[in-house]
């Protein structure tokens, strides 16, 4: 992959400085963030003496915790007192007081470089998007091709900047012992043991509904896998389903556990990220639609059979072994619409069967798993 750089003051000023704070504006949706972590691992590759505090909305913010080596986390109040003009002017003077000499923008949006500029942190780096590049003193040039997966997007801006190759990482997500602690209040004390076996379906998308698969396909499905499991894998004692998603999203999370036969476990926002996390590392599988829980999956580990429609695979595909994908492969996709505005044929041409298939491929390939069938 290609990627130009803006000027020799680039290069003159990696050689012979060193950023000693360093600010990092994350994306803002949780796949983004999550496919953002490559780079910040290159990040702090590169400057292992310099302090990273990243700056992030309350729910990236609590995801990005702890990972990475960074050593701080700004949260950016959208909603409240950061919101607005005013509210930004209020962000920009705490930010001037940390005295950052470096900001790293992997958040596309003008806003990202007014904050930087109104903040007095001389060297502000991004790509040259948004009509923002007059605001950045070093404006990098968007890599080329255009279907370039998001997460070595993100890690050509790092390149761009430290002219060091990128390493070839995928995202990893760490769950401290404070985290599993506070998850396991969340579902039945016997799915706590070691013989007791959780199957994750992740039907919603914040994004829009566009990207979600069928609810009726979803319950027949979740009734499938719960039936196959307990004929293949009789070691374990409880078998559910367990339906999970953000705030919104409850409704949805009832209307497919009302048309299952077998009784899941219903937590659509009931969790917080952090809780999520240790949930979905509990799963032997995730079965989910193209969004953030899908790309948090894959970073703890965990088998993921992703469903696709409206967006595309080639940029937003997890990365990483143990996945699935599936696909229409409809001549209207990708759109990257919200809502479809015809007849949804890339998710109505998804049968149950195609992601049953998919579910016990993944499920095979677990050793954990796969050594307890008889």
């Amino acid at each position: 992959m290609r990627v130009e750089y803006v000027s020799w003051f680039q290069w003159l000023w990696m050689s012979h400085i060193s950023p000693r704070k360093i600010l990092v504006r994350v994306p803002n949706w949780i796949g983004d963030a999550v496919m953002c972590l490559p780079a910040l691992m290159d990040l702090r590759d590169c400057f292992s003496k310099a302090d990273i505090t990243i700056l992030a909305r309350p729910t990236i913010a609590e995801l990005l915790r702890e990972q990475c080596g960074i050593n701080d986390v700004l949260v950016y109040e959208h909603r409240t007192v950061h919101r607005g003009l005013f509210g930004l002017l209020r962000l920009s003077q705490i930010i001037r007081k940390r005295a950052f000499d470096t900001a790293v923008l992997f958040q596309n949006a003008f806003e990202a470089a007014m904050l930087a500029s109104l903040s007095n942190i001389p060297t502000r780096i991004g790509y040259a998007t948004d009509g923002r590049g007059w605001l950045l003193s070093q404006s990098v040039r968007l890599p080329a091709p255009r279907s370039l997966h998001q997460t070595r997007y993100y890690q050509q801006l790092v390149q761009s900047i430290t002219h060091v190759p990128s390493q070839d990482r995928i995202p990893k997500l760490v769950v401290t012992a404070k985290d599993e602690l506070a998850w396991k209040g969340k579902i039945p004390e016997e799915f706590l043991s070691a013989e007791a076996l959780l199957i994750g379906i992740n039907p919603g998308s914040v994004y829009g509904s566009a990207k979600r698969w069928l609810p009726e396909r979803y319950a027949e499905l979740g009734d499938q896998v719960v039936a196959q499991f307990r004929k293949k894998y009789p070691k374990y004692s409880s078998i559910r389903c367990l339906l999970m998603g953000g705030q919104g999203e409850e409704v949805l999370g009832r209307e497919i556990a009302n048309r299952m036969g077998s009784k899941p476990i219903v937590l659509s926002g009931q969790t917080s990220i952090r809780e999520l996390m240790s949930i979905l590392k509990r799963c032997a599988v995730l079965v989910t639609n193209d969004t953030g829980p899908m790309h948090m999956a894959q970073a703890l580990g965990v088998p993921v059979v992703a469903i696709f429609g409206p967006t595309d695979p080639e940029t937003t595909c997890p990365s990483g072994l143990n996945q699935s994908l599936i696909c229409a492969h409809v001549r209207c996709a990708p759109c990257l619409l919200r809502a479809c505005p015809i007849d949804h044929r890339c998710m109505k041409g998804i049968s149950t069967d195609q992601v049953m298939t998919a579910v016990m491929k993944q499920v095979h390939g677990n050793s954990a798993l796969s050594s307890s069938s008889v």
